[in-house]
Order: structure tokens, then C-alpha cells, then sequence
């Protein structure tokens, strides 16, 4: 347990190590917050601690994110139901909102600092409850497909190689909630042990990837890239980089490539602190190369996915036109960081009328 202080104020943060006994997890965040997560329970040591039912637990943890206010909600939501129906429980907010010292947590509720064992294998991803996609009306559980709405990434299993962000993003503070930048090493090929590895770090650099690569092709093992920032992407492709992606095409090993663009707009990329030449390039001139080798729409080569922010101040919106390179759009409504739960709930009927609270 320690005193931590950020932009958002200051507040206790607990160790994972301060928590005794079983612990059920109950996941509302992305892929980096949860494959962190999912590397201590591996452990040898940890893995007897987690039980699959929060009755069974002593310690309840919310696995959280807070990109939106809609996603704050959400975890909120979470949070409450379970101490409504296990009140005898300790609870502990971890992930993305446990920094956000602005946002209010109910009474018996605490804040856990960022949970991770470096290098540990993920062998078990079953050690999580993983919530629903909020934002996906008639969302199917058992739809196990990668490529469906709300499922990108969900059954593909999780290769940590790093944490944190350099970048600077105006709209941004991954580099505030996950904590220090940091890179992780290839070590054997059993590092990509599964069919359908998918690579995870907050922004993977081209350093990284070009590794993970050369194990793949070494090991003839499929990897699939996420959040990989366009300016990497596009500094392959004009440097000397682009012979490891270009193999893996070539040998089908690349099969999903995930590259969060924000929006097709100069205007918005330039006000938002973003690459507007490296976001441009990668649509205008890598999507067509990479589709060039295989069109994802006749159900081979690379699948192309993105996220955009939409509602961004009084930009427009992005027409489908803007992002027909992409066979996967995800989107986020712009929000300016300032929690007002009143205006999260409001926003919340407006974007998800089939699920008004």
C-alpha cells in the first residue's frame, strides 16, 4: 500500500501482495489491463488463489478502463451490482480508473495499483470473468469469431511484450494510468505457444515488432498485431523494415493487424496531437499494399481493424467512405476527461438507446 500522486489528485494505492486470500475478477477493460492481470494469476504461486465464483472470494477485483465516461460507467456498474449482492466482501477497483483520483469510489471500495509479472507465460486465460461489450446491441456470447462486432481480439490469445506509452496524445493518459514504459524480449518460440497469438502493449514499437516477427516466421507460428500506432506502422514502410511484414503475409502468418487511426481527418489528427503525414500514408498507401496480398473480404490475407473517436468537438463524423480500407471499425465518443456522472448517464441513453439506464 502506498500514497500515489498524478494530474488527477492523490490517493492510496493497494499491492496486489496487500490482498489475502481467494480473489475473483470480474474484467471491464481492454486486453494490456487484462493479460497483466491474467500474467500474475499464472504464476505458480497465485494461480490457487483465484476462484471462478465471487461467493467463493474474499476479494472482489473490477478490472477497469476509463477511455470514455461511457466506460467509466460501465465499470461503476459492475462494481455496485457486485457489492449489492456480495456486501461481505473486500473490494478493489484496479486497471485504468484506480489512478483516477477524480472519480469517486463507493465506501468499501479501493484502489489497486497496476497487477503484472513480466516474462510469466499466459497458459489459462479462464482465471477472468470477462464482462460484455457495452456498446454492442444483441451482442452474442456465443459467437467465438474474432472478426464480429465486439469480439476483436477476444478468443485470440494474449502474448504480453511491454506496457505504457511514450506517446503524447492529447486526449490520452495511458501514459498516467499504466505506469512506465516498457519492453519485453522474445525468449524461445514457446513464447508463441497458441494458433491464433495476438500481441499486446499499450503502443508495440517497431523494435518489437519486428522481433515477435522473426519469431513468428523462425517458429511458423500466426501472430495478429494490436494498437499499433500509424506512425510505426508507416516508418516500416518507408524505411527498411518492411521485409518482416512482408513475409509474414507471404507465409499467412499475419492475420490480424490493428491500427487505432483516431480519425481520417487532418483537422481532428492535428488537434488531437497526432501524426497527420504517418496517419494519411498508412491509409491512403499501406492499407491498399497490405489488401493488394490478399483481400480480407475473400476471406484471406490480413484483417484490417481500427478504432476512431467520434463526436470529436465540432468536427464531423467520418463517413463510411473515409474508412472503407478498414473490415473492423471500433469507435469511442469523444469525451473531455471531466467526470460528471449525471452527463455519463446522459450520453449513455443518447449512444445505446436498446440499453437506457
Amino acid at each position: 500500500m502506498k500514497n500515489d500522486t498524478n494530474k488527477f489528485g492523490n490517493g492510496v494505492l493497494y499491492d496486489i501482495e496487500d490482498l489475502e486470500g481467494t480473489i475473483f475478477c470480474q474484467c471491464c477493460a481492454c486486453m494490456s489491463v487484462s493479460s497483466d492481470f491474467l500474467s500474475w494469476a499464472n504464476y505458480v504461486d497465485n494461480i490457487h488463489r483465484i476462484v471462478n465464483d465471487p461467493f467463493d472470494a474474499d476479494n472482489i477485483i473490477v478490472l477497469s478502463c476509463q477511455v470514455t465516461d461511457l466506460a467509466v460507467l460501465n465499470d461503476l456498474r459492475y462494481l455496485e451490482e457486485l457489492i449489492d449482492q456480495y456486501p461481505d466482501k473486500k473490494f478493489f477497483i484496479g486497471g485504468c480508473l484506480a489512478k483516477r483520483f477524480d472519480i469517486s469510489l463507493p465506501d468499501n471500495c479501493d484502489r489497486l495499483d497496476n497487477v503484472r509479472i513480466d516474462y510469466q507465460p499466459i497458459v489459462r486465460v479462464d482465471l477472468l470473468n470477462y464482462s460484455h461489450p457495452f456498446w454492442v446491441e444483441d451482442w452474442d456470447e456465443s459467437c467465438d469469431d474474432s472478426h464480429t462486432d465486439g469480439n476483436l481480439f477476444r478468443y485470440c490469445h494474449p502474448v504480453r511484450i511491454g506496457s505504457g506509452c511514450v506517446n503524447k496524445c492529447i486526449y490520452c493518459t495511458i501514459n498516467i494510468t499504466r505506469g512506465e514504459f516498457c519492453q519485453l524480449k522474445p525468449r524461445s518460440i514457446n513464447d508463441l505457444s497458441h494458433s491464433d497469438n495476438v500481441l499486446i502493449a499499450d503502443s508495440p514499437t517497431i523494435e518489437q515488432l519486428h522481433e515477435w516477427s522473426e519469431l513468428a516466421l523462425r517458429g511458423n507460428r500466426p501472430i495478429s498485431f494490436r494498437n499499433v500506432e500509424p506512425n510505426a506502422i508507416t516508418n516500416i514502410f518507408t524505411g527498411q523494415g518492411t521485409h518482416f511484414i512482408n513475409r509474414l503475409i507471404e507465409h499467412d502468418l499475419l492475420e490480424i493487424l490493428h491500427c487505432p487511426i483516431q480519425s481520417p481527418n487532418p483537422d481532428v489528427l492535428k488537434d488531437m496531437g497526432r501524426s497527420v503525414e504517418d496517419t494519411l500514408y498508412f491509409i491512403n498507401e499501406v492499407c491498399p499494399i497490405i489488401k493488394e496480398r490478399g483481400d480480407w473480404t475473400d476471406k484471406s490475407g490480413v484483417f484490417l481493424a481500427t478504432n476512431i473517436i467520434i463526436d470529436y468537438k465540432n468536427f464531423p463524423n467520418p463517413t463510411p467512405d473515409e474508412l472503407d480500407a478498414f473490415n473492423y471499425v471500433s469507435w469511442n465518443p469523444y469525451w473531455d476527461g471531466i467526470w460528471d456522472i449525471d452527463k455519463a448517464k446522459e450520453r449513455w441513453n443518447h449512444y445505446f438507446p436498446w440499453n437506457k439506464i
